[in-house]
């Protein structure tokens, strides 16, 4: 495949039969899973993969009042953030440690709620991964961030509001 070819070509001679099932992208499920905190009513996933941080912003967005339920289909995740609320610090903080994650839920939390609490995070030891810039961009966008020895604060006392970000 060169430059902008939608054309795969397979050279041999023998041709190519068969089915397969394709997973769905185990890193996008998260981060959509969370997005679906700024929804006003159920958001349904399919092809959910079985994976450790599927179960891990299952229980955070559970912790946040989202109803998240197993769907009629194999694979497949209903989420209703129509009660979305703050959740207990101590129970955000047993997550701590275990995963990253919880640095994505700081927008969709400070856009619906206002306020959210992020613990110390913790995550796979594959080199320096800064969350700097995801504190920065929030700054821009209204937010105040506290950092206490339990985890950063965050507050968007006057709503969070659009603005030019320059990457």
């Amino acid at each position: 495949m060169t430059g902008t070819d939608d054309v795969l070509l397979v050279h041999g001679g023998t041709p190519l039969e068969g089915e397969i099932r394709v997973r769905g992208a185990k890193n996008l499920v998260p981060k959509a899973m969370v997005a679906a905190l700024l929804g006003s009513g159920p958001s349904r996933l399919r092809n959910v993969p079985d994976i450790r941080d599927v179960r891990v912003v299952r229980g955070l967005l559970q912790l946040h009042g989202v109803t998240v339920r197993s769907g009629d289909e194999p694979g497949e995740l209903v989420l209703d953030p129509s009660h979305v609320e703050s959740a207990n610090v101590a129970d955000i903080d047993a997550h701590a440690g275990s995963s990253r994650i919880p640095i994505l839920f700081c927008g969709p939390l400070l856009h619906r709620l206002g306020h959210a609490f992020i613990p110390g995070l913790g995550g796979c030891d594959i080199g320096g991964r800064p969350i700097d810039f995801h504190f920065e961009v929030l700054r821009q966008f209204g937010a105040t961030i506290e950092k206490r020895a339990d985890g950063q604060y965050l507050e968007a006392p006057q709503r969070l509001r659009g603005c030019k970000i320059r990457l």
